[in-house]
């Protein structure tokens, strides 16, 4: 009993320190840099030896590689409710994707600093690590074709090619986020946004309630989600 409660605690406090590594190469690699940052800034950060983070972690890639697969976890663990009950009409829609996008917007608002070094130097970083962020985009639009794939099922949206819509959606958020990490859209709140992309989303640029609305079953081509 006394073995297993110590290695309990040895378990424990070796979480704590590979999140405190992860924690200070991330503010590292944020203030400097991602290819700037080298171990030895990491460890003397840390105040640890360089033994020690190799210890926790391959090489700087690593460590950029767990931070960004747990961004990727909680990002998707938002839509976990859609996903399991999913809606069955426009306004039970309309609401589950606003909730779960805020919840979305609250993980990336608390990794601000993070997300926007991914987007900036994600690409440049190497071939893999680039492939690996363009996979992110890829799983959430195929996530958001999901979605809509159902609600043109349940006849409360329009016909459209699911799979063009849903990455032209990814892409809107996705560069809404460049945006709004850079500071680029001025006094707007998170809320502001999000709001505005949900309507556009749903009503398209008809006037609210026509034909365009994301409910129009009337055959029309120009409706909502353009």
């Amino acid at each position: 009993m006394a073995s297993d409660l110590r290695r309990a605690r040895d378990e424990q406090r070796k979480e704590r320190r590979r999140g405190e590594l992860l924690s200070v190469a991330a503010a590292l690699f944020v203030r400097k840099g991602y290819h700037a940052t080298i171990i030895s800034d990491i460890a003397a950060e840390a105040r640890v030896g360089q033994g020690t983070v190799y210890r926790y972690f391959k090489d700087k890639r690593d460590i950029l590689d767990h931070l960004f697969e747990e961004l990727v976890h909680k990002v998707f663990e938002q839509f976990s409710e859609m996903t399991s009950r999913p809606p069955s009409n426009e306004a039970e829609y309309r609401a589950a994707s606003v909730e779960a996008l805020r919840k979305v917007v609250n993980v990336l608002d608390g990794e601000r600093d993070l997300v926007h070094l991914i987007i900036r130097e994600g690409p440049s970083i190497d071939r893999e690590f680039g492939e690996k962020l363009a996979g992110l985009y890829e799983r959430l639009a195929m996530l958001a074709r999901y979605y809509l794939d159902n609600a043109i099922a349940g006849g409360f949206a329009r016909q459209c090619d699911s799979k063009i819509v849903s990455q032209a959606l990814i892409g809107i958020g996705v560069w809404m986020a460049n945006l709004w990490c850079t500071g680029r859209l001025g006094d707007e709140t998170p809320e502001r946004v999000l709001s505005e992309i949900v309507d556009l989303a749903f009503e398209g640029f008809g006037q609210s309630g026509n034909a365009n609305s994301l409910a129009g079953t009337h055959g029309h081509n120009n409706g909502g989600f353009d």
